[in-house]
């Protein structure tokens, strides 16, 4: 019995020894390590390899969060995305593993966070539990743009059918909510551009959240860019517009928002969009007999189709939700004097249309050369019910601006745009209203267009405002890593003949021609072809 209890003793002593011996020498490698970013040490590589040694990797990894949060993740690149807010210029933010110690890779980007946030550089960050004998790796990218991930029901791609999904908001960016979670339901969204490589999608959440600094709303747009050039004519397009809306006395002409966003679906990274709110009555905002039209097409009133004058093949109505033929009469109105070349009524013309805001959006098309704009497709009408008179003034707001600042079809594909820059000093790209009306009665269309322009060449349309917003949207794609890694996904798709020095170029000319064009405006012969 003594012998069988001195061998216990001497078989503990040997078990305590044996764990002294791990936790000294587990302590001695953890001392040597440098301190960390985002509460994981860093491991130079001769410590990492202690820190590995006999350890199996685990390929079933274990859940990492960010700051409470699970992570973006793409498949393919088998790379996980987190957001930083660029302004800070240091890593912020906790990363964590229930199921064991975290470790960097050592790296000398951890010393340039701009840098490497930049240029899209892959950190390697390493999860290991000595005790049960395992480590899993992961490649770590982080971007300066706010993410959004969405994960259908099924595992299946977004298609036009609507589908119930998960969406996952990050947004370091703006104040707020840094992590958003909610049921919604998606699909796919857009007319041509449903049949594009990368499409843009519809978003319904299952209750309202307040997105990227935009409105509260459960409703909203995420738009492809895919056929948007340096992905900016969009974003410059519909700020552009704002400001001039803002400076005017319409209170219903309020275009929509546009901000940034890098998404992926079902774990695949699909790259930048353009998170949208939608023009609809809160935007606006509209009033009760007020009427809201979406125009696609061309289509002009036909008298004979009782229903709805046939406008329904290329225009919607918005709002009201439920609407009969009455309300398609403003419209039809509308058409029945500016779908033709001149007017012949100057006063009842006028009296159809907030002059203001006509005015304003045809300097805004003749800026921007906005030709696939001018002729009423890509806009929204709102019939501005005056309760006093009981009648209607037409107001407009521009939608889907990615050919214009210069920018027109490539070869007649409408999945891609091409730059020319002799487009500065076209003279044929009106508004179809006002350009019905200057033709017959041109001296107050020019004297209210030329005094316009002045005012608002001032500030709103100055060149150093507009380069300046170009300056503040590019440093943000390029910056935040987003603009190469978007077309690096889409093998360079809008990206093989733009430079971005184009739209500064376009600019530059386009403002010292208008400056004079705007004093004794003509028109040039329309173009046959709208090709680069």
């Amino acid at each position: 019995m003594i012998k069988t209890s001195k061998r216990k003793k001497v078989i503990v002593i040997i078990i305590l020894l044996g764990t002294l011996f791990f936790l000294v020498n587990w302590t001695g490698i953890k001392d040597k390590l440098e301190p960390g970013y985002m509460s994981a040490r860093i491991a130079d590589t001769d410590s990492l390899k202690e820190l590995l040694h006999g350890l199996k990797e685990k390929l079933e990894k274990p859940e990492i969060t960010f700051n409470g949060h699970a992570l973006a993740y793409d498949a393919p690149g088998e790379s996980y995305y987190v957001t930083q807010n660029m302004e800070n210029g240091v890593w912020d933010g906790m990363f964590t593993c229930e199921d064991g110690e975290l470790y960097w890779q050592e790296d000398s980007y951890f010393e340039s966070c701009e840098q490497a946030i930049a240029e899209g550089h892959r950190f390697v960050l390493y999860c290991i539990d000595r005790r049960a004998g395992w480590y899993s790796t992961y490649q770590i990218v982080f971007t300066g743009m706010p993410m959004i991930d969405i994960t259908t029901q099924t595992g299946e791609p977004i298609g036009d059918d609507v589908q119930p999904a998960q969406v996952r908001i990050w947004d370091m960016k703006f104040p707020g909510s840094e992590y958003q979670s909610t049921a919604c339901e998606v699909s796919v969204r857009g007319q041509g551009s449903r049949n594009f490589e990368k499409q843009g999608y519809k978003l319904a959440l299952d209750h309202k959240l307040s997105l990227l600094g935009m409105r509260r709303d459960d409703d909203w747009l995420l738009g492809a860019l895919y056929d948007d050039d340096g992905l900016i004519h969009n974003k410059l397009s519909y700020d552009v517009w704002n400001a001039i809306a803002s400076d005017n006395a319409v209170t219903k002409d309020n275009g929509t928002n546009l901000e940034y966003v890098e998404l992926f679906c079902n774990n695949t990274y699909m790259g930048v969009y353009g998170l949208m709110e939608r023009i609809d009555a809160k935007q606006v905002p509209l009033e009760k007999n007020d009427i809201m039209y979406k125009c696609r097409g061309f289509a002009t009133p036909d008298e004979e189709i009782v229903e709805d004058f046939g406008l329904s093949v290329d225009y919607d109505i918005k709002y009201p939700k439920n609407y009969d033929r009455e309300t398609w009469i403003p419209l039809k109105n509308y058409l029945d004097i500016f779908a033709v070349d001149g007017v012949s009524d100057y006063e009842a013309a006028r009296a159809l249309l907030d002059m203001e805001n006509a005015i304003d959006y045809n300097i805004f098309i003749i800026l921007t050369r906005a030709c696939d704009n001018y002729n009423r497709k890509n806009t929204f009408f709102v019939a501005d019910y005056d309760k006093n008179s009981g009648t209607y003034k037409i107001v407009k707001i521009p939608w889907d601006c990615n050919a214009t600042w210069g920018d027109g079809l490539y070869k007649g594909n409408i999945d891609r745009k091409l730059y020319n820059a002799s487009w500065a000093y076209c003279a044929w790209v009106w508004s179809d209203d006002i350009r019905s009306m200057y033709k017959c009665y041109p001296d107050e269309i020019q004297e209210m267009t030329l005094a316009r322009w002045k005012q608002l060449r001032q500030e709103i349309l100055s060149k150093e405002r507009l380069f300046h917003m170009l300056d503040e949207d590019f440093h943000y794609l390029h910056a935040s890593g987003a603009y190469d890694r978007n077309y690096v996904r889409w093998n360079e798709h809008g990206r093989e003949h733009w430079e971005d020095k184009y739209i500064y170029e376009y600019i530059d000319n386009r403002l010292r021609f208008l400056d004079a064009y705007f004093e004794a405006p003509y028109f040039d012969e329309e173009p046959l072809s709208e090709e680069g």
